[in-house]
């Protein structure tokens, strides 16, 4: 089961989304640990806790600073007293504001989840959704919006814009991280980039290039399989051997 309780400031949007972490009701974007033992899941006659007061998250200077949006997902218990405990980030968004979304919800008191009428510990995941509003170019702020919600086109198209300085200040490692980002959300242009990152780098990593270029092979990018023969060529069998084990254990991770 959803519940979805969304405040809103000028600051930062927060989307707390209290379900099971575990179980059929939820398919977490990573994989997440069990509850612990007299944690609870919610269903099953348990019902949800529900946020009493919360205190907003503040962008890091980091992230205000490079107009960075995104979302992090926390694993957190909450406990019959309602007191948030044992937070974790389970899909970091980086840049700093991982640190401030476990500040934030660390602050946050709940209605305890109950079980037959008694309050009960349980394990919820929280979605925090960082906004920036009216700071800078319209243009970028809707493609960071749509970054925001993990679309790989506005992040490819972001990381250009960073990387060359296109009306920013050119920002080496925004540009990067939004690229990584569109790879990872399944862009093949930013996994033929993304290999092309990791194979000329001074110390180049050979098996997370040949990783990239695999994907974007598989993803039709039309330019991929050049580059992954000349790649090839280079490796020896053992990075060869871990550029496929990076393959077969890489999770592509859910969009919104």
């Amino acid at each position: 089961m959803h519940s979805k309780i969304t405040v809103a400031s000028c600051i930062a949007i927060v989307v707390a989304a209290v379900a099971c972490v575990s179980g059929q009701d939820q398919t977490p974007e990573k994989p997440q640990d069990a509850p612990s033992p007299g944690v609870l899941k919610i269903g099953k006659g348990v019902t949800p806790p529900r946020v009493i007061r919360h205190t907003d998250p503040q962008f890091s200077e980091q992230a205000h600073a490079a107009h960075f949006q995104g979302t992090c997902v926390l694993s957190v218990v909450v406990g019959e007293d309602g007191k948030p405990r044992d937070i974790k980030v389970t899909a970091p968004v980086g840049m700093g504001l991982d640190e401030k979304a476990v500040e934030a919800v660390s602050d946050w008191r709940f209605e305890p989840a109950r079980k037959d009428g008694k309050p009960v510990a349980v394990l919820i995941a929280i979605e925090v959704d960082f906004h920036l509003f009216g700071t800078f170019d319209e243009r970028i702020a809707e493609l960071a919006k749509k970054a925001g919600a993990r679309d790989a086109k506005a992040e490819l198209e972001l990381s250009s814009i960073y990387l060359q300085g296109d009306g920013v200040p050119r920002n080496e490692t925004l540009g990067l991280t939004y690229l990584e980002r569109a790879a990872k959300h399944g862009s093949p242009h930013a996994q033929l980039l993304m290999g092309k990152y990791a194979s000329e780098q001074k110390v180049p990593d050979y098996p997370e290039a040949f990783m990239w270029y695999t994907l974007a092979q598989r993803n039709g990018e039309k330019h991929s399989e050049k580059a992954l023969r000349k790649l090839a060529s280079k490796m020896t069998p053992e990075q060869v051997q871990a550029g496929q084990t990076l393959i077969s254990t890489y999770v592509i991770p859910l969009a919104k």
